[in-house]
């Protein structure tokens, strides 16, 4: 079990945590006008990723904590920023704790520091539907999140909603989520192509669909992948950790 975890984690996270510290230097060289909105809804698309693996809630005093990750397969066609970096496929990994409120709720909080690039965010969820573990007894969540970005070159900030459903089926958990991200980013230095852009800031609206499943190879350890659809473009995103 060790080693097929430690395979786990090497194939679905070293693509994300291999691009996480470079694949936004080539903001200052490659940003104008045109492609700062398209950037901001590709980045809000990974600042929104897998916040969630269950549409069921903890608990009260339940706590879950992992290791998370997003990646998406191509930028916006706009997306200069990216694109002519050279940027394929772009990812961000994240570390993420949980616990469990009274009243059906969950708080959590994520982040990352990782060459330059640094993001820290948190949420809540609240569950619609009474818990429970029973096979196909469906589990709803609604959720919010918000996350804060820098960077050498440019700031942003992210504000998330998700609509969360999950069912047990043999012992494993399908979940899907649909959901809507606004994120706004400042550019905090003199762009090459536009030094008109000096501390200017654009505002983006972004759809993300997911569909995965959640399982449980130990009693208390979890393992997720799942499909992400982000405004049109095919992604990824999974993680593991500890549930209680």
């Amino acid at each position: 079990m060790r080693h097929w975890l430690l395979g786990f984690l090497w194939v679905l996270f070293f693509p994300a945590v291999s691009l996480a510290g470079d694949q936004f230097g080539g903001f200052r060289a490659y940003v104008n006008r045109d492609s700062l909105k398209p950037f901001a809804r590709d980045l809000g698309a990974l600042m929104g990723a897998s916040t969630f693996h269950n549409g069921r809630p903890l608990g009260f005093s339940g706590f879950d904590v992992g290791v998370r990750g997003g990646m998406v397969l191509l930028p916006d066609a706009r997306d200069k920023v990216l694109r002519d970096r050279g940027v394929k496929a772009y990812g961000l990994p994240w570390v993420q704790a949980e616990i469990g409120l009274p009243l059906r709720l969950d708080g959590y909080i994520r982040g990352i520091s990782y060459q330059g690039l640094t993001i820290a965010g948190g949420g809540l969820r609240y569950g619609l539907t009474k818990t429970a573990d029973k096979p196909l007894k469906p589990q709803f969540l609604i959720a919010a999140s918000a996350h804060s970005l820098a960077h050498r070159y440019f700031s942003a900030s992210h504000f998330g909603g998700d609509l969360i459903a999950s069912i047990m089926v043999k012992g494993v958990t399908i979940y899907s989520g649909a959901g809507v991200d606004r994120t706004r980013v400042v550019v905090r230095t003199v762009p090459v192509r536009d030094a008109s852009l000096e501390g200017e800031s654009e505002a983006a609206l972004g759809s993300r669909f997911t569909a995965g499943v959640s399982l449980r190879p130990l009693k208390y350890l979890y393992l997720h992948g799942a499909y992400m659809l982000v405004s049109e473009q095919s992604g990824f995103s999974c993680g593991c950790g500890i549930r209680f």
